[in-house]
């Protein structure tokens, strides 16, 4: 009759690591997510992976706090990066990887990655960064509750990752 204890106890701790199993993968489906509307073109339905109070601090791209008003600016982004070239046909593709997440009870922490291709008609360009995110589940659905964007760099696809030799001396 010990055992029955013990079995209770593994059983507990089985339960709650397969929670926070299917949490961490619920957490990478939806960081996934947001690169897939993007590259789909849906920008207007990318929001809808927001909390009703989150927040979305993209640097000098802007920010935004609350669902409502971060609908609007993915809505918006792609005229805004297409202000740099008017008229111009504008193709955005990103690429996350190496996403690592934290989960505390309905709460969460991540770290992911990015590359990410610009592409207008007569020129693109090559981008990356790291996001870090915090998560909140809001009516057992995981979503974003802060978005930080860390720009590592934009340069012209043409100049690649090269580094220029300094100017020789004379």
């Amino acid at each position: 009759m010990p055992e029955q204890p013990e079995l209770a106890d593994l059983v507990k701790s089985l339960t709650e690591r397969v929670r926070e199993l299917e949490d961490v993968r619920e957490l990478n489906r939806l960081r996934a997510e947001l690169p897939r509307r993007i590259n789909d073109g849906h920008w207007d339905r990318v929001g809808e992976l927001f909390s009703r109070t989150a927040h979305l601090d993209y640097a000098h791209l802007g920010q935004a706090a609350g669902r409502p008003a971060i609908t609007e600016y993915f809505a918006a982004l792609p005229g805004r990066i297409q202000q740099d070239k008017p008229g111009s046909a504008l193709l955005v593709k990103q690429f996350v990887h190496g996403h690592d997440v934290e989960v505390t009870g309905d709460r969460a922490t991540g770290v992911a990655f990015f590359e990410e291709r610009v592409v207008f008609d007569d020129e693109s360009a090559m981008v990356a960064g790291r996001f870090s995110d915090t998560y909140v589940r809001e009516d057992g659905r995981w979503l974003f509750s802060r978005i930080e964007l860390d720009l590592y760099w934009v340069l012209p696809h043409h100049e690649g990752l090269v580094r220029k030799a300094p100017p020789a001396k004379g």
